[in-house]
């Protein structure tokens, strides 16, 4: 028996440190857009979670007109609060002059 290879060499992995300072950057760059992406998503599904446990108690074939509304207003007010927190860190995270 004999083993097939495919045209495939074996598996390496890749030192960044072994990249130039372009293509470092552009690793860069993409990572920081995956985690950006990774955290959008996060707040997405946790936007959903809470509006849909606090303003659907009982899910029905549609939502009703007030539950509509609930969960357009508790998502705003997700999104502000978020954002608000957000530049309250960052204004602390500044160097002090």
């Amino acid at each position: 028996p004999h083993s097939r290879s495919h045209g495939r060499g074996p598996m390496t992995t890749l030192n960044i440190n072994d990249l130039d300072k372009k293509s470092r950057a552009e690793v860069q760059t993409f990572i920081e857009e995956q985690q950006a992406n990774q955290q959008v998503t996060a707040i997405l599904s946790k936007i959903t979670e809470l509006c849909w446990d606090k303003c659907v108690p009982k899910p029905g074939k549609d939502l009703t007109a007030a539950e509509s509304q609930c969960i357009a207003n508790c998502s705003e007010r997700f999104l502000d609060t978020s954002m608000f927190v957000a530049a309250r860190i960052q204004g602390k995270m500044k160097p002090k002059k």
